[in-house]
């Protein structure tokens, strides 16, 4: 069973003919495999629909077959449920398969969905990018308001 969620994110432009363009691209693709196979396809699919090696995180509770992918790419590979996972979930009182997967901003039932299913020994497959624009922005909006208090 493979399970796979594309977000959409929407950025409307202004063009010379003052007409509203939409352009869709692909944010973040989610994928959940049962083995090593599938997960090696889902990875170059995900690799074909544009998203680079470094932005790629699997987990799982098993590294060891995920070792060479681990050294030999730029592919983020998890150990789900370490000793850090352990401790960050009774800090926070969550359980220590959603603790690893908190980073991606995910619902509280996503995060129970997901972690439930890392439990259960799936791998779990995130990509996502991360824009130029949306960083540019950020960047735009932490240089004006200094800019203003020197004046």
């Amino acid at each position: 069973m493979v399970i796979i969620k594309f977000f959409h994110h929407a950025i409307i432009t202004k063009t010379n003919r003052l007409k509203d363009v939409i352009l869709l691209e692909y944010r973040r693709q989610i994928a959940v495999v049962y083995t090593l196979e599938e997960a090696l396809q889902k990875l170059n699919e995900i690799r074909q629909h544009g998203f680079f090696e470094h932005e790629i995180h699997i987990f799982t509770k098993k590294i060891a077959p995920f070792h060479s992918l681990k050294m030999n790419t730029e592919i983020h590979v998890h150990q789900a449920g370490n000793m850090l996972d352990q401790l960050l979930a009774v800090a926070f009182g969550m359980k220590q398969y959603e603790v690893c997967l908190r980073k991606f901003q995910f619902s509280e039932e996503e995060l129970y969905h997901y972690g439930e299913l890392i439990r259960k020994n799936a791998i779990f497959i995130i990509a996502q990018h991360d824009y130029p624009f949306e960083k540019q922005n950020q960047r735009v909006f932490q240089t004006v308001p200094s800019l203003t208090k020197d004046k």
